[in-house]
């Protein structure tokens, strides 16, 4: 996602757009949850993978660049469900500048064990 306009057939993977709302309760307390925007074909790339501490743990990351046609419902913090794996959105461009595709990065952290075991 460099930029370029994707190859003719390249948006080959159908995924899921899951779009977050947080609700606060009358405490205080916050829950997120997540609603279905609907499918599109996208094409998906994966990134090399690192190791990142999340919590009292230890995770791999599992980066993916996503290129779908150009919208403006998809924000960071939003989900994108891939072959039944969801990933967090990190962040989201007009890859070309012409909104014709939008690029997406994005994350599954896996874990890994806790380091208190």
């Amino acid at each position: 996602m460099s930029g370029r306009t994707p190859s003719l057939g390249s948006l080959n993977q159908r995924i899921e757009l899951l779009s977050r709302a947080i609700s606060t309760d009358t405490s205080g307390g916050q829950s997120t949850t997540y609603t279905s925007l609907g499918f599109v074909w996208a094409k998906v790339q994966t990134s090399s993978s690192g190791v990142s501490e999340l919590g009292d743990g230890s995770a791999v990351l599992q980066p993916k660049q996503i290129t779908m046609r150009f919208r403006t419902d998809i924000k960071p913090g939003d989900r994108l469900l891939v072959d039944g794996q969801q990933f967090d959105v990190d962040n989201v461009a007009d890859i070309n500048g012409r909104q014709a595709y939008l690029g997406c990065w994005c994350t599954a952290p896996t874990m890994m064990g806790s380091r208190y075991e």
